[in-house]
């Protein structure tokens, strides 16, 4: 199945066997879309126009929802070098972090960006006082990269009875996220909210 992008016809998607891929130029060129997708047949395609969501619903292994905003960012401006596209303001609010089984209900934040070389890129963020509050090393591909990051800013937890394991949560205010591509220093402020 093929669908056109509501927003720019030169935008296609394809949901195919194996995956989803898009078309930036009209179907001339394909690549696959997300790497986080199980190997599993996409029964359909659906993009919310309001929140510009791709939704893949696939035979068996569920359904998954992909932000196509950073997609459209890169589009309209045509950026051809490394880029880090806006970050939304997320909500750092919990019932209780020292539950593991509540981790799955944190907020994460999409950090999306953009690279033209494969290899590791640091993603850093720091604080008013210019204080390193989280970092961490990831090796992207080539082209459309994101890291959904759970908030969490420090781990601590043991082995020991009784030892209560704790997340330490992003904590509400202003930040910078800084991304470090082979040297090159690319930022974007964002906010913590309750």
């Amino acid at each position: 199945m093929i669908k056109e992008d509501p927003i720019y016809e030169n935008i296609l998607y394809a949901g195919l066997y194996r995956a989803v891929y898009i078309s930036l130029d009209q179907g001339e060129s394909w690549s696959m879309l997300g790497k986080n997708m199980p190997a599993a047949a996409v029964a359909d395609l659906e993009i919310d126009k309001t929140s510009k969501d791709l939704v893949a619903a696939t035979h068996g292994r569920g359904i998954y929802k992909l932000n196509l905003s950073p997609i459209y960012e890169k589009f309209n401006s045509g950026i051809t070098e490394d880029a880090l596209f806006d970050l939304p303001a997320v909500n750092v609010s919990t019932p209780d972090s020292r539950d593991d089984s509540n981790s799955r209900f944190l907020d994460k934040m999409p950090i999306s960006f953009w690279v033209n070389q494969a290899g590791n890129v640091t993603i850093k963020v720091i604080n008013v006082a210019n204080e390193i509050v989280w970092q961490t090393t990831i090796n992207a591909k080539r082209g459309y990269n994101q890291y959904r990051w759970d908030l969490i800013t420090k781990r601590v937890s043991s082995a020991l009875p009784y030892f209560i394991n704790f997340n330490e949560l992003l904590k509400k205010g202003n930040y910078k996220l800084e991304l470090n591509v082979q040297g090159k220093i690319i930022s974007r402020q964002f906010e913590a909210v309750e």
